[in-house]
């Protein structure tokens, strides 16, 4: 099928792409990640009538990384023109954009918490994504040179859930050019981004790859479909390591997880690294996982010895305690963040804080950050009178606490407070666990 003679997706079509990515509320309030492309043109515009048709709204959402001259008009531009086919949008701009290394990996980063969090303080549940059929055949190629399993060649997942909103690819079954005729159809212009047409990129040389494969019968459409049938396997396999953790393992609101031994040693070897990885992920605070060959080491060393020497792997320290591994985060890499009285931050990947002044106290500033060893004597007397000396010192230090220029206020899992005769001190503080990777979630159902 040709650019010329494509057939735009229709809007039953879409309809019907939507439907097992529910459930939806009624009057569905859907955000869009737009980039003004023609992928994202033509998903507003679909997703626009979608909603409609339910009583909903959609607002298309770009981000401005800021890592071009040019990109802050680009992204008017493509605001004026979604603006002018009856969508609301906004724009999110990126201010920490210049990483020491990997931008392509700390903008795409950026991206997905800019856009979370707007849509987690407007209330919106659910971010489309506009990746398609080409998206996905990359994907797969990419992951192909790197070696990995059944999970990366599973590609990207139609429905991911987080903590703060569900991202849904609607189109992973659908050509670029298909999409590309809808913006077309509707006589919609979109922005070309130059770094799609950048061989520096290695999606771009896989791209360019396309036709070249296509004569071998290597297409995206059959690179989907082996992506869809790596999906079944990658589910089969979530739902064997959830029992596995549902029966061995307990993770804690205090930011650690306990699991038996004999979940590593006695479950099949594919499963217990995936326990071991998706725990390190938890816990560390990362999306990804660590490296294979390093999980693989690592379990290889608890089923042969048995009782292994701790270390530290993924941002976590793993720790031989009695029959049972503790997995605990690295307090040196922990952040120290600054939390505004009365907001939010969402502190190191895995909590979401609250700093908030109590009756008259003077407004300063607060930081929060891992505990570490700053724990006075008289501290240390009180939490052996709570009852909770008996928890492991690496667990201790990993514990989020706040900060003011006067010294530690606040270590809310431990009950401890700072004595309100100084009332700069006088703080309250919420504090949920949320860690950015769930240990078992829907993020990778079929559909």
């Amino acid at each position: 099928m040709t650019a010329e003679n494509a057939v735009p997706l229709s809007e039953r079509e879409f309809s019907d792409l939507m439907a097992p990515l529910g459930p939806f509320e009624p009057n569905p309030e859907i955000a869009v990640a737009f980039s003004g492309g023609a992928d994202s043109t033509a998903l507003v515009l679909l997703a626009a009538r979608w909603a409609k048709r339910r009583g909903g709204n959609v607002v298309a959402v770009t981000v401005d990384h800021g890592l071009r001259s040019e990109s802050a008009g680009e992204a008017k531009l493509a605001q004026s023109r979604v603006k002018a086919l009856g969508v609301v949008g906004t724009i999110l701009r990126w201010k920490n954009n210049q990483p020491a290394s990997g931008i392509q990996n700390a903008a795409r980063k950026a991206r997905y918490e800019l856009m979370s969090g707007w849509c987690r303080r407007k209330g919106i549940l659910h971010l489309l994504l506009a990746h398609h059929q080409d998206d996905q055949a990359e994907t797969m190629l990419h992951r192909l040179g790197r070696q990995t399993g059944a999970d990366g060649l599973a590609g990207m997942a139609r429905i991911r859930e987080t903590a703060d909103i569900r991202l849904l690819r609607p189109c992973l079954d659908i050509s670029r050019i298909r999409l590309q005729a809808v913006a077309k159809s509707r006589g919609v212009d979109w922005v070309e981004d130059p770094s799609n047409q950048d061989p520096a990129y290695a999606r771009v040389r896989l791209r360019n790859l396309m036709p070249a494969l296509e004569v071998e019968k290597i297409s995206p459409a059959a690179l989907g479909g082996t992506a869809r049938r790596l999906a079944q396997v990658r589910q089969t396999m979530e739902n064997q390591m959830a029992l596995v953790l549902a029966s061995s393992a307990e993770v804690s609101s205090m930011g650690y997880a306990r699991v038996d031994s004999a979940a590593f040693i006695d479950s099949e070897w594919e499963i217990a690294r995936r326990v071991l990885e998706r725990l390190l992920a938890t816990i560390g605070g990362n999306w990804y996982p660590a490296r294979r060959y390093a999980v693989d080491d690592l379990l290889a060393d608890i089923r042969r010895n048995g009782h292994f020497k701790a270390r530290t792997l993924a941002g976590c320290r793993i720790i031989q305690n009695k029959d049972d591994i503790l997995i605990v985060r690295e307090a040196a890499r922990c952040p120290i963040q600054k939390v505004p009285p009365g907001g939010w931050l969402d502190w190191d990947n895995r909590f979401r804080i609250s700093v908030s002044l109590a009756g008259k106290s003077r407004r300063t500033d607060f930081f929060v950050r891992a505990l570490g060893n700053d724990f006075s004597r008289e501290t240390a007397k009180n939490l052996t009178k709570s009852g909770l000396n008996g928890l492991n010192i690496a667990v201790r230090r990993s514990l989020p606490s706040v900060w003011d220029r006067y010294g530690l206020v606040r270590v809310p899992h431990l009950g401890y407070g700072r004595l309100a005769r100084n009332p700069a001190s006088v703080v309250r503080v919420q504090i949920d666990y949320l860690p950015n990777r769930p240990v078992t979630n829907a993020f990778f159902p079929v559909v």
